[in-house]
């Protein structure tokens, strides 16, 4: 037998002694396999998520400390809030001059106790009352308005004013004859004045010996935020 054909011979006898692959049980080991990798990348990416949420979890209860940058954080308590800033300024309820019957009723919240008041008959829209303390009658006027331009005002009736912490410019005077005014004037404009008199009207001997309302209490009325 030539040599090619004794070559060829002992390769077949070579692969008849082989056993064939157990095609099934390789299958079942690969499927074993597969589902044991899916279980590990599972259970890898269940780890990774429950690190990631306890970090957020942190972060709602953080104490104070750094960042991984090296910036400070700061701790947040459930159900407070950022301060605010200061109370807005009330909004202006009027512009121009109030009216007197307006102006009259403000006024009038603002009275003390103890005093009665009145209409003076024939005073029409002149923003004026009588007050009475059993003591005698006194003349109460008021006169309230919004100016846009406050140069004059302040040059003849604030010049030697100084304004308080809020800008607001109080001036009052009391004549020897018991005459009191009281002028304020705000920083957005309002002006209020104030006046009484020792007796029933502006041109008659006086029928008191002693202001119905102390100047104090005269400012304290002139400078309530009522006016605006």
């Amino acid at each position: 037998m030539p040599q090619e054909e004794d070559f060829t011979e002992a390769l077949r006898s070579s692969l008849l002694t082989i056993s064939p692959p157990d095609t099934p049980s390789l299958l079942r080991a690969g499927i074993r396999n597969g589902r044991r990798r899916r279980r590990r990348r599972a259970v890898a990416l269940g780890v990774s998520g429950a690190a990631v949420l306890a970090l957020v979890g942190l972060g709602a209860h953080v104490v104070p400390g750094l960042l991984s940058d090296g910036r400070a954080t700061t701790a947040t308590t459930p159900g407070t809030s950022a301060p605010t800033g200061p109370a807005a300024t009330p909004k202006p309820t009027f512009t121009g001059a109030l009216p007197a019957d307006q102006a009259l009723a403000r006024l009038t919240a603002l009275l003390p106790t103890g005093l009665t008041s009145s209409i003076p008959p024939g005073s029409g829209q002149s923003g004026q009352l009588w007050l009475d303390d059993g003591h005698g009658k006194s003349l109460l006027e008021v006169h309230v308005s919004r100016q846009t331009a406050t140069t004059e005002l302040r040059k003849h009736v604030f010049a030697d004013v100084k304004p308080s912490p809020d800008g607001t410019l109080i001036q009052s005077r009391q004549s020897p004859e018991g005459h009191q005014t009281v002028n304020v004037l705000r920083p957005d404009g309002l002006y209020v004045t104030l006046m009484t008199w020792q007796s029933p009207t502006q041109n008659t001997p006086a029928t008191r010996t002693t202001p119905i309302l102390p100047l104090a209490h005269l400012r304290t009325m002139a400078t309530s935020p009522k006016w605006q």
